[in-house]
């Protein structure tokens, strides 16, 4: 499940570093989200909320039945990643959390979102807008090839998407963000009373400007680790926001032998592993 919410430009491209390499083990689906990429806008102005994206996951993986799946999530994705496997423990075999500051209620003032916010309105250029607010969010800017730049102009200039961002900030922002708070509140209530069956992978950033590893990574580890006997954390090097699609081979590695050595809810053996310096696992 990608990130961001309704009225953003975002879609399943996200993962496009990630797939292939994927492929060589599991069967790999990625959904643009209720709202998001080339889904469309909820019907109904209430469903502008972050239930329908996890209800509109719960019912794709219905519509497969394939059984439980391995579902990971990033940033807003990843919250939503969470609540599904919270409400729908059938669904979710394994989950994997990817920077989702979504995930505490800790606020943090002046953040990087503020900033972008303030200039991010004063580039003229779309692509070049689309750029500097993704590069502003990453280590690096390898990652932000022309083909994902593209993606990302074309679900922008969509009727459907214009339409969400003019409903969002005509209203229906407050009503998403009241709901969110609410939901996150509920979210850390729910995995505290040990609610969150499946195992859990942590997978972060180390050079996140968004949500930070300290203290937002490290307070969503502290978290779940004290109610998911199962949960391991991977903190990926040289890797900010896009963690996954900065360090592809890095995050696929510490996935992929998360899943390999869960079969049936064990644990991973060991407590730490270290390889060239790109990531480690708690």
């Amino acid at each position: 499940m990608h990130g961001a919410h309704f009225g953003l430009a975002s879609c399943a491209n996200v993962w496009d570093r990630n797939i292939g390499l994927l492929a060589r083990d599991f069967h790999v689906l990625a959904i643009d989200k209720i709202g998001l990429g080339f889904t469309d806008n909820p019907k109904d102005d209430k469903d502008y909320v972050i239930g329908s994206a996890v209800g509109h996951a719960h019912g794709f993986l219905r519509a497969l039945k394939t059984g439980p799946a391995h579902v990971a999530g990033h940033s807003r994705g990843g919250f939503q990643a969470c609540r599904l496997a919270l409400e729908h423990p059938e669904s979710v075999k394994t989950l994997t959390i990817v920077n989702s500051g979504s995930m505490t209620i800790r606020s943090i003032p002046m953040s990087i979102h503020d900033i972008i916010g303030r200039e991010i309105p004063r580039i003229d250029d779309p692509r070049e807008r689309f750029r500097h607010k993704l590069a502003d969010y990453s280590y690096s800017q390898e990652h932000l090839t022309d083909g994902f730049i593209d993606i990302l102009l074309e679900i922008a200039a969509l009727p459907k998407s214009k339409e969400a961002a003019a409903k969002m900030e005509a209203g229906l922002k407050r009503q998403f963000r009241e709901d969110l708070a609410a939901r996150q509140k509920e979210t850390q209530e729910w995995i505290k009373a040990g609610r969150l069956k499946a195992p859990t992978l942590l997978v972060w950033g180390a050079d996140d400007p968004a949500a930070k590893l300290e203290p937002v990574g490290m307070d969503v580890m502290r978290l779940v680790f004290a109610a998911v006997p199962r949960a391991r954390m991977c903190i990926i090097n040289q890797a900010g926001h896009f963690s996954f699609r900065e360090q592809p081979e890095a995050f696929v590695a510490a996935l992929t032998g998360f899943i390999k050595s869960t079969p049936g809810g064990l644990p991973l053996p060991g407590d730490y592993y270290k390889s060239n310096n790109k990531y480690r696992i708690w």
